[in-house]
């Protein structure tokens, strides 16, 4: 488990470096040809969104409209994965995404079980491995001369994963799912995904429906940074969990149509 800790702690460090990079740009290619970085990262953010979705559903937060949204992201993880898988044009791309295929079977076979704090114990340190091949992969392909980057969608894109991350800790956390490294990662990703949002209120290419969607993705951040600091209080009540739920999913939702927005401004 502490190794597993250690990766998922450097899969954090890893997206925000993903996006820093991202910041100086990679030249266009051909509209036949390119493949959006953002796609290979969205694994990161489903395979979040998968552990939160269980963990919800399991402690009985929203449950229907989370069983529905977990069996969707498990079939846009399949379906995202055939399309990054095909990307590759390294071995060592290739070979990558080869055992992010094995992972992934052995992490939905776990996520499609009856939600459990004992199945969600199982599923924490799949979910470490997945999301660290995953962001892998993307680093691999962010190097291939064919794949678009966008920086601010690329920052976009990490700030959606974070969302559903923090979501997904602070679920696990009401399971007592927690030590040092868990509460070190939570810190850690509730810090970049508010940086991650102030860079993005600055970046060059904002249009106003863009500015609008980050308005509204702000605000939802404050309703979960409340809804946090009544959790730590000990306020066990049901709806500050939910707040947190919802709110994740609201970020997310939000951070993907900027990430849409981008992407499309820059064709």
């Amino acid at each position: 488990m502490r190794a597993a800790a250690a990766a998922s702690r450097l899969a954090v460090a890893c997206f925000v470096s993903l996006a820093a990079l991202g910041v100086h740009g990679q030249a266009r290619a051909p509209a036949s040809e390119a493949f959006r970085l953002t796609t290979a990262m969205h694994l990161s953010t489903l395979a979040e969104r998968i552990a939160k979705l269980h963990a919800q559903v399991g402690q009985g937060i929203l449950p229907e409209r989370g069983r529905k949204a977990l069996h969707e992201a498990i079939r846009e993880f399949d379906a995202t994965l055939r399309i990054v898988s095909a990307r590759a044009s390294t071995a060592e791309g290739r070979d990558n995404y080869a055992l992010l295929a094995l992972l992934w079977q052995d992490y939905r076979d776990w996520a499609t079980r009856t939600p459990s704090r004992e199945s969600a114990r199982k599923l924490r340190p799949r979910t470490e491995e997945v999301v660290w091949v995953a962001v892998k992969g993307a680093r691999m392909l962010q190097a291939d001369a064919r794949t678009v980057a966008s920086a601010s969608a690329v920052r976009a894109e990490g700030a959606a994963t974070l969302a559903q991350r923090i979501a997904k800790l602070y679920l696990w956390s009401r399971w007592d799912i927690h030590d040092e490294a868990l509460d070190r990662e939570l810190r850690e990703s509730e810090d970049n995904l508010r940086r991650a949002l102030d860079f993005l209120r600055t970046a060059p290419d904002n249009t106003p429906a863009i500015a609008d969607e980050l308005q509204a993705a702000d605000i939802q951040l404050r309703f979960m940074e409340d809804a946090a600091r009544a959790v730590r209080a000990r306020d066990t009540t049901a709806r500050h969990i939910e707040f947190i739920a919802k709110t994740g999913d609201h970020i997310q939702e939000s951070m993907e149509r900027v990430v849409a927005l981008y992407e499309n401004a820059a064709r």
